[in-house]
């Protein structure tokens, strides 16, 4: 029987395939023209596919390497102070040499000028009631006074670091005694009064000390050259800026009221 021939135009040849009986199964032939196409466009995707996968491992590992940091810091817990803008930490070598010497050391006025500057020649300041329970201090019972400068009520409060600095310069004076009780003061008080004193100041150092819990070491030295070795004190620690303290302090003294009780 003879085939009947027909021209075919160039859409319906490609809308429709090829096909062919092979072993009882049916091939499908695509152009080679699409198959060019859509190689050269998964090939060109590739590499984005690449960097989204390496973007996406890195910021998992970071992710990770982030929770593992945080779990495994211990977390430092944080009081309130009214001082808080006052802090401002550096480095500082301790100055302890073998044979004590500087302007804290000694007797006589210009030693009591020295330590007045750092501890007597400060003022208390004030608080507000939301400034005491955010201390975690029960204002009730408290000490309240009314400002003579605004008229403002609070509540007086003192820097401890001062408190520190005055049980040291009454152990300074008990020291030199002999000078200091003649002249009045803390150390011409009677014996019992004056012991009273030294041992709350005592421990109240020993406190603050184990509070701290400095853990810089020192090294031996031989100063003498004498073969015996000597604490070499001259460490660097982090320290807070005292005079930036101070500052503070000065600037935000409150004066005591006419009704205001000696303390």
């Amino acid at each position: 029987m003879a085939k009947e021939y027909r021209d075919v135009s160039l859409e319906e040849e490609e809308a429709e395939p090829l096909t062919g009986e092979v072993g009882g199964s049916r091939r499908f032939w695509r152009s080679e023209k699409s198959y060019s196409v859509n190689g050269l466009q998964f090939l060109s995707s590739r590499p984005v596919w690449v960097a989204h996968a390496v973007l996406l491992s890195v910021s998992l590992t970071a992710l990770a390497l982030s929770v593992f940091i945080r779990l495994s810091t211990p977390s430092i817990p944080f009081t309130y102070t009214p001082a808080q803008s006052a802090i401002k930490y550096e480095i500082q070598h301790f100055d302890l040499p073998p044979v004590p010497k500087g302007p804290y050391i000694g007797k006589g006025p210009e030693v009591d000028a020295a330590w007045n500057y750092i501890t007597n020649d400060i003022g208390d300041t004030m608080v507000s009631r939301e400034e005491m329970i955010q201390m975690n201090l029960d204002p009730e019972g408290t000490l309240e006074i009314t400002d003579p400068a605004t008229g403002k009520k609070g509540y007086r409060v003192a820097v401890e670091v001062f408190h520190q600095l005055h049980c040291l310069d009454l152990l300074r004076q008990n020291n030199y005694k002999e000078h200091y009780a003649p002249l009045g003061g803390d150390v011409s008080e009677s014996k019992h009064h004056l012991f009273g004193h030294l041992d709350h100041c005592i421990d109240a150092l020993r406190q603050f000390v184990m509070c701290q819990g400095d853990l810089n070491v020192f090294a031996f030295r031989f100063p003498f050259n004498d073969g015996d070795p000597w604490p070499d004190y001259t460490t660097p620690h982090v320290c807070r800026n005292y005079d930036s303290i101070r500052q503070w302090a000065v600037d935000h003294t409150v004066a005591r009221g006419p009704d205001e009780p000696e303390h």
